[in-house]
């Protein structure tokens, strides 16, 4: 068996620190159902950490937890954004979380904060970690906001490989979100994008920052995927069935279909996993259409859940291994949900209260047993604070819509040329130059006889 990872240390005193407790893991896998246990037990409240649920409205695309299921605990950040049209933000969250958890603090309850988007509960638990938006000090001119919004995105990477070249290098070429994210902060605070991530580095190496906000103890609700995606199936199925999704959908048409421009698909609540799925529908009311979009949802669905567990393996266990001490990772086994109680449910009322009263956590008791292998880093650091690993890479061989496949980093560069699909693409390509051998030859055998 293999021995449990460093990366997962038990909490200590050391540090005067405030409690808290993180629960993270894919969608559909019971973060919520575990929030609210913990918080019954621990007289807490729960701040929410998915970044869609921030917005009112749309309990059934958004996933929020059913009322009833609440069991009365108070739930902060959650659905307090009602212009659907505003695009929420982690540097308002990192706001408002810290507030909230404070006011939590002062009156004597525990927060717990529970939600999907690792990227925010992350930058919050580990400071330091994104460029900071205190010293923006400028608004973006009408210029600037008609080509963010109106450009296509090879002009978007063009611009931003102009300005900063550094920082286009770190980004997929056709990952609108972060290039436009980065070429608004340039011309916002003046400053490049990347000369700010190596102060941050700097700082991180001189100062010892970037480490944990608070006293954190972690769970992460890990269920397999062979027994999650059959569930994460069967939950669109009843949204769609059972649930107003496709009446929420046409709710947030109609407001898309009135803005001037209309927002991109990929910010704000826009990204909504069902949204951009179902829109074809509502235009043809076909029902061909509908099951197109009740199966492009599914495999959304599934596809954000792979990415979430990436996520965690690549980026959080890399960064919590960083942050020392101050934070301890507990995997819980949700694969069999008969077994929820005894694999989720009291095993993790029983470490919170050993977190809580100080007490050392069994090494045996962070990992179960038989899935160590689980908690192994994606990588042994994290490249996207290492500019030197900042470069990209690309397949003459695989395409994708928008051209060449591009890899960025040598790490995921080195994964593409052992996937199966590049293996494929070599063999198909070796066939098709071996059938033009023969076509050629075939062509020069004709010419000679006919000659």
């Amino acid at each position: 068996m293999a021995s449990t990872p460093s990366l997962i240390s038990s909490p200590t005193m050391r540090l005067p620190k405030p409690n808290l407790i993180a629960i993270i893991g894919t969608t559909g896998v019971g973060k919520s159902k575990l929030s609210v246990a913990l918080a019954r037990q621990l007289n807490g409240e729960i701040i929410n950490g998915d970044s869609m649920q921030m917005y009112h409205g749309l309990d059934t695309i958004t996933n929020k937890h059913p009322v009833p299921e609440r069991h009365g605990i108070p739930h902060h950040l959650l659905g307090h954004i009602t212009d659907r049209s505003y695009e929420y933000g982690l540097p308002q969250f990192e706001h408002e979380a810290a507030e909230v958890v404070d006011d939590i603090h002062a009156r004597g309850k525990f927060p717990i904060l529970v939600g999907g988007t690792h990227y925010y509960i992350q930058s919050f638990l580990i400071q330091n970690m994104t460029v900071a938006s205190s010293s923006e000090s400028k608004d973006l001119t009408e210029g600037q906001v008609q080509f963010l919004d109106e450009c296509d995105t090879d002009e978007l990477f063009a611009k931003l490989k102009e300005v900063d070249p550094l920082i286009a290098s770190k980004f997929h070429p056709r990952d609108r979100r972060k290039l436009r994210r980065a070429l608004e902060i340039f011309w916002t605070t003046g400053r490049k994008t990347s000369d700010i991530y190596a102060e941050q580095k700097q700082r991180s190496q001189t100062q010892k920052t970037g480490l944990a906000r608070y006293r954190t103890l972690v769970f992460w609700v890990w269920s397999g995927l062979d027994a999650l995606n059959p569930r994460l199936h069967a939950r669109v199925d009843d949204m769609v069935n059972k649930g107003n999704l496709l009446q929420e959908v046409k709710e947030m048409s109609e407001l898309y279909r009135s803005l001037d421009p209309e927002p991109e698909l990929d910010r704000g609540i826009w990204q909504v996993i069902g949204f951009k799925e179902f829109l074809p529908y509502l235009e043809s009311g076909k029902d061909e259409d509908r099951e197109k979009g009740l199966q492009d949802m599914k495999r959304a669905t599934v596809k954000y859940a792979t990415t979430q567990i990436r996520w965690i393996k690549r980026k959080w266990l890399t960064a919590a291994a960083g942050a020392g001490n101050d934070i301890t990772t507990v995997l819980l086994d949700a694969s069999d949900l008969s077994r929820w109680d005894e694999k989720v449910e009291q095993p993790a009322a029983e470490i919170a209260s050993q977190f809580l009263s100080g007490q050392e956590i069994d090494l045996a008791r962070l990992v179960p047993a038989g899935l160590e292998d689980v908690v192994q880093p994606g990588q042994e650091s994290d490249n996207s604070a290492r500019p030197e690993a900042w470069k990209h890479y690309e397949c003459d061989i695989c395409k994708d819509e928008g051209g060449k496949v591009v890899c960025v980093g040598e790490e995921r560069w080195t994964i593409h040329l052992r996937s199966r699909r590049h293996r494929q693409s070599l063999k198909h390509l070796k066939e098709r130059e071996a059938y033009e051998r023969w076509k050629a030859s075939l062509v020069a055998k004709l010419d000679k006889q006919s000659a």
